[in-house]
């Protein structure tokens, strides 16, 4: 199945008419949580990538980036998407792909549904951090016995 196939049925099965990329592979999911942008990647593996921003990061973004990073460890809070920060628009990013061969319709609106699952929760809980500025002494069970120090 090539990816304008599946973003045709995908878009079909979610009821979306006429669901199709762009010149340059581009497609988006639009609703009430956001925009979810989804990309085909052409090549030896082919693959289809799914973004959306997060929440903007605060000027004062001490509390917020301790959550970033402690809902990215080990993809816990993040359901196996990566979780960055885009410089130049200072907000926070949610992405996840797929090989292409590994999907069918079913399964893509399946991740299109858990990518938006997570973007919901992980926006929560950064939007609902404290900005207070300073690092909180107590780092939530972030478990830094698990680090090697040098």
């Amino acid at each position: 199945m090539t990816y304008e196939e599946l973003i045709e049925e995908a878009g079909a099965e979610m009821g979306i008419a006429g669901f199709a990329p762009d010149e340059d592979g581009v497609c988006v999911i639009a609703s009430d949580i956001g925009e979810i942008a989804v990309r085909g990647f052409k090549g030896p593996c082919e693959a289809v990538l799914l973004t959306a921003a997060v929440t903007d990061v605060p000027a004062d973004a001490g509390a917020a980036l301790l959550e970033a990073l402690k809902a990215h460890r080990g993809f816990r809070g993040t359901k196996g998407a990566t979780l960055s920060v885009d410089p130049e628009t200072r907000r926070f990013e949610l992405s996840q792909y797929a090989f292409l061969e590994e999907l069918d319709p079913d399964k893509f609106v399946a991740m299109v549904e858990d990518f938006a699952t997570t973007l919901v929760n992980v926006r929560e809980r950064l939007e609902g951090a404290s900005l207070a500025g300073a690092v909180p002494e107590d780092l939530g069970g972030l478990g830094l016995g698990d680090f090697i120090r040098v």
